[in-house]
């Protein structure tokens, strides 16, 4: 039986376990002052892996699983120095070398850091609740007896039977290891891939409720660009919502990593679900982050786990029809779409669309757009691709990012996709049928055909109850205006080219809200 205790030690946190019949040498001390004396350290770390097939988790069914890719710090018992370090393999070994003093422990620490020439990334998976600081597992001091000693490291997943009943080890482990499996994907198709510092918060406080970080009210597990850079926000709070062992959870939400690292995310963001009709924007980008998680775990259902002993939960068929209307504002569309190339041709055209044509279109990010950039990487792939669209009820070319020939408009008024602006003007409405704030008809585009780069004046004007906001799109996001009242007016520096005004009403005034367009 493993005695548990947690203990914070040089801003770690180190999730200590008394690890007892592990193998290899031990008793006595090893050498103490001068150089000390070298010395060989190897074992093997595992975690607790609770398998989620179909929505529940099966904890019956629990596997051990190897720690891959983990940093490992051989420690000198007494100082807290680092003698060490290494990082287990694809099997969750490791061998360190070192001039040992005296005892030493060995610090699993949830972290993968790994730095070119090749592939190069440093995730970590953190506390928000205890500081940001680092989870790791790590070993009680032992003395080495002779030039080597082995020692093994479990975390396990703290589970009693109905409830958690000790310490939750497995879980940091578990997500890195998703995280691992992701990156592996990338590099498959792109082995020099260099991924931006991401860090993954959990904690057991982590709850969906809104608040402060800190104190675990972090709303959803979900993917945000912060100042810090990118981060992921993982739900941990029992019997309400846990997603550390829920794969497809966090390998959707490092799809919005992916995006931000090799490609460009234009959603709004902000509440959704599968049977909404949604922008095209937010359609596109969780879309993606289904399909993506399909992709980097090879498994055709999404699984999310919650409730009572983490007993309940979604069980979703990325390719099945979800019922209800399908086109481009339906993620269920889209991760259909993309799934099934994947399934079809691989993932290395996917991958360039992505980090080539989508992530340089001057439209904003939507299907249409990387359909464009799909058949310009895959052109092999052209008439499946067609076909898949035509299956989801997407019309159009599919060279032609910005859906000149898209018919499919749900129910709303004929129209362009993006509304032209002609001789610095023009007029479009926004509509509350399919709900507020980022669902289908809530935004209104516009596309300028800016002849030279320079300063101009950007003006939206609606009746008065309306509160236009706006942003502004070349390549990319390139500014909002996010002021009060029935007008608003800003002084944007636009490139020459295609530009796109994206226009709502915060205040969702009406069921049908018009507003005028100037640019001087």
């Amino acid at each position: 039986m493993m005695n548990m205790r947690r203990v914070l030690q040089s801003g770690v946190l180190a999730l200590a376990v008394s690890l007892g019949g592990c193998g290899g040498g031990g008793g006595g001390g090893g050498g103490g002052g001068g150089a000390g004396v070298p010395a060989t350290i190897d074992g093997t770390v595992t975690y607790d892996y609770v398998p989620n097939p179909t929505g529940a988790l099966a904890y019956n069914a629990t596997v051990t699983k190897p720690v891959r890719g983990a940093g490992v710090d051989i420690v000198d018992s007494q100082t807290g120095a680092v003698l060490g370090s290494t990082a287990t393999d694809d099997n969750g070994h490791y061998v360190a070398a070192v001039a040992i003093r005296g005892s030493v422990s060995v610090r699993v620490r949830a972290q993968l850091e790994r730095r070119a020439p090749g592939p190069a990334w440093d995730v970590t998976v953190r506390d928000n609740t205890r500081s940001d600081a680092l989870y790791a597992l790590e070993s009680p001091a032992f003395g080495v007896v002779g030039s080597s000693a082995t020692r093994d490291l479990h975390a396990p997943s703290g589970w009693g039977g109905q409830s958690y009943t000790g310490d939750r080890l497995a879980a940091p482990f578990a997500i890195l290891d998703t995280v691992y499996t992701a990156m592996g994907k990338v590099v498959s198709v792109a082995a020099n891939a260099s991924f931006p510092p991401l860090r993954v918060f959990w904690s057991t406080r982590n709850a969906p409720s809104a608040g402060l970080i800190s104190q675990g009210q972090i709303g959803t597990t979900s993917f945000i660009a912060t100042t810090d850079g990118p981060e992921i926000l993982v739900l941990g709070k029992e019997d309400v919502d846990t997603d550390e062992f829920d794969p497809s959870v966090i390998a959707h939400e490092w799809g919005h990593y992916y995006q931000f690292a090799f490609s460009r995310d234009d959603s709004p963001g902000g509440q959704h679900d599968i049977s909404d009709l949604l922008d095209q924007r937010l359609a596109f980008s969780e879309g993606w982050g289904n399909a993506w998680s399909g992709i980097a775990l090879g498994k055709r259902n999404y699984t999310d786990s919650l409730g009572a002993e983490q007993g309940e939960g979604m069980n979703m068929d990325l390719i099945a029809n979800p019922g209800g209307l399908l086109g481009w504002y339906r993620e269920a569309s889209v991760q259909s779409v993309i799934w099934q190339l994947n399934n079809r041709f691989g993932f290395a055209g996917i991958h360039q669309a992505m980090a080539d044509g989508l992530r340089t279109t001057r439209t904003v990010t939507t299907i249409h757009a990387f359909a464009a950039a799909y058949a310009a990487a895959a052109p092999a792939a052209s008439s499946d691709l067609s076909a898949l669209l035509a299956a989801q009820s997407i019309s159009g070319a599919t060279n032609d990012p910005w859906a000149v020939n898209e018919t499919n408009r749900a129910g709303l008024a004929a129209g362009p996709m993006y509304i032209p602006v002609s001789n610095g003007a023009a007029t479009g409405c926004v509509t509350t049928q399919y709900g507020t704030d980022n669902k289908l008809g809530n935004i209104v585009y516009f596309r300028m055909a800016v002849p030279s780069a320079r300063a101009y004046q950007i003006s939206v004007s609606g009746p008065g109850p309306s509160d236009p906001d706006f942003e502004v799109f070349a390549g990319g996001r390139l500014s909002s205006s996010l002021g009060l009242g029935s007008s608003e007016t800003a002084a944007v520096n636009l490139p020459s080219g295609d530009v796109v005004l994206a226009v709502n009403d915060a205040n969702n005034s009406s069921s049908k809200t018009c507003f005028s367009v100037q640019i001087q």
